[in-house]
């Protein structure tokens, strides 16, 4: 089964959400306001930086959107035919891949922005974040994003709606809408968890994230069983 091929339960994509929440909110506080998941951020304030003449600035953003096109790519390359013959589970290889990253992480010490530190330790969240949002992408066959807020905020919204009017299948549709509100609600918790967890415990707080990523391997592990077995 390919990377991107097999549906998420909603335990699974709501506990991704909450991954990608404390993520952001994580490496904001800790990194000197950067956004290493939502890399939307990173590029306009690259932009902003580079139209204000200010060339370190804008530079300082490059290493977390290089991290996350490798990110990307690297998902590509594992959904190919050759790969997923010698990768049995390669989801399970990407969240394990993605722990090992995280708690690597919350060892680069806390370090003023534009400085190496945070530059490796925003790439390295950018690049676990690139892992996750190119292969967590469907809750019960309906595409989310488990990074950032735009997209699933308006697919509620037209669910909702559609569910009201009764367009359609209006079962589906709220069943659809309560979904989406429930990843929604998940993301915002994981960002409150990310804040309280950086507060006490410094750039560790990102281990939350790690800690998240374990629960989701083992839901994999047991729904992938319960299919297997019929």
């Amino acid at each position: 089964m390919g990377l991107r091929s097999r549906p998420e339960s909603l335990a699974v994509a709501s506990l991704i959400a909450a991954t990608g929440g404390l993520l952001d909110a994580s490496t904001y506080l800790a990194r000197g306001g950067v956004l290493a998941a939502a890399q939307t951020g990173n590029v306009v304030l690259l932009a902003v930086a580079a139209a204000g003449g200010d060339a370190a600035k804008a530079l300082g953003h490059v290493p977390s959107l290089v991290a996350f096109l490798a990110g990307v790519l690297l998902t590509e390359v594992l959904d190919g035919p050759r790969p997923r013959r010698l990768l049995r589970r390669p989801v399970r290889v990407v969240l394990l891949l993605q722990v090992a990253v995280l708690v690597a992480v919350g060892f680069v010490p806390a370090a003023p922005a534009g400085t190496t530190a945070t530059s490796v330790a925003s790439a390295g969240v950018a690049f676990a974040a690139a892992l996750q949002l190119n292969v967590f992408r469907s809750v019960r066959g309906m595409t989310y994003a488990s990074t950032f807020a735009s997209g699933n905020l308006r697919s509620l919204v037209e669910k909702t709606y559609a569910a009201v009017r009764r367009r359609g299948d209006p079962e589906s549709t709220g069943r659809q809408a309560r979904d989406l509100a429930t990843v929604m609600v998940c993301f915002a918790g994981g960002a409150f968890a990310g804040a309280l967890a950086t507060d006490r415990w410094g750039p560790r707080g990102i281990w939350g994230g790690a800690v998240l990523l374990v629960v989701v391997l083992v839901l994999v592990v047991r729904e992938t069983r319960r299919v297997e077995r019929g």
